[in-house]
């Protein structure tokens, strides 16, 4: 399904079943197919599960327009109005977790937020050491123009998730140097004033073995507010869904029946 943007951009959405909404949000260079096993896992728990692609990814439109962090957050605004949804739970992956930082800043009608592997602050400074590998704000621009070699997993994906992954990467290449302006703008945000205000309920879900952070931002955006909580998984790199799903999908249901709860 597709839907156009306050600036005239196509985007693919898919909706899966009915019930208490969940939006699946991806991250930099992401394909809405990273999520197969929680759409499946939740689809039988009488929830609406709703995925989609961020311009210049997956199925969605290629374009140079607003390559931002503030044109995201619009997307993923104009998405929930255009369904409808009545206080969705996000759940957001890597670059998707600040997405949903940006939406619970201008709106607090969501029922909770998951962040996944996601730093709420990116560039590195002497009071803050939990950013991206080792860039700064003097470096981060020549350091992310260049490949990165770092294994994102631990072990690989899950073989569940790989060969639909790989498809959608093969039919709908991303082109991540025409998408470069958004990443740029991505890692100079710093998310922590929104955690460490928030009343809407946050889990910061980290990976021990993380390629790009150090896990203990979730513990200092924990002791920073009650609404905020922390888990960290093992055996996990950076695509935790993908990598160990049946682990994941267990923390990702309590957190589910918790938020409907309250």
């Amino acid at each position: 399904m597709e839907l156009v943007t306050n600036d005239g951009v196509r985007l693919n959405y898919q909706v899966h079943g009915q019930g208490q909404p969940i939006i699946f949000v991806e991250g930099f260079g992401g394909y809405q197919e990273i999520w197969n096993l929680q759409v499946e896992y939740f689809l039988g728990m009488r929830y609406q599960i709703i995925t989609y692609d961020h311009r210049n990814h997956g199925q969605s439109e290629r374009t140079d327009k607003n390559l931002t962090l503030k044109q995201l957050t619009d997307d993923l605004e104009t998405l929930i109005d255009y369904l409808k949804l009545d206080a969705p739970i996000l759940i957001g992956h890597s670059m998707g977790a600040s997405v949903c930082y940006s939406y619970l800043q201008r709106n607090n009608k969501v029922k909770a937020v998951m962040a996944i592997d996601q730093s709420p602050k990116m560039l590195n400074d002497k009071n803050w050491t939990y950013g991206f590998e080792d860039i700064t704000a003097d470096n981060f621009q020549s350091k992310l123009v260049q490949k990165n070699n770092v294994h994102e997993t631990l072990h690989g994906l899950d073989n569940r998730v790989f060969e639909d992954l790989n498809q959608a990467k093969a039919m709908h290449p991303f082109d991540r140097e025409r998408t470069l302006p958004l990443l740029f703008d991505h890692v100079q945000k710093d998310w922590r004033s929104v955690l460490a205000n928030t009343q809407v309920p946050v889990t910061l879900i980290v990976a021990k073995q993380s390629p790009y952070f150090d896990y203990r931002f979730g513990e200092v955006m924990a002791k920073a507010n009650p609404k905020v909580k922390t888990f960290t998984m093992n055996n996990s790199g950076h695509d935790i869904m993908a990598e160990v799903p049946d682990e994941f999908n267990q923390v990702l249901r309590h957190f589910v029946l918790s938020s409907c709860r309250k």
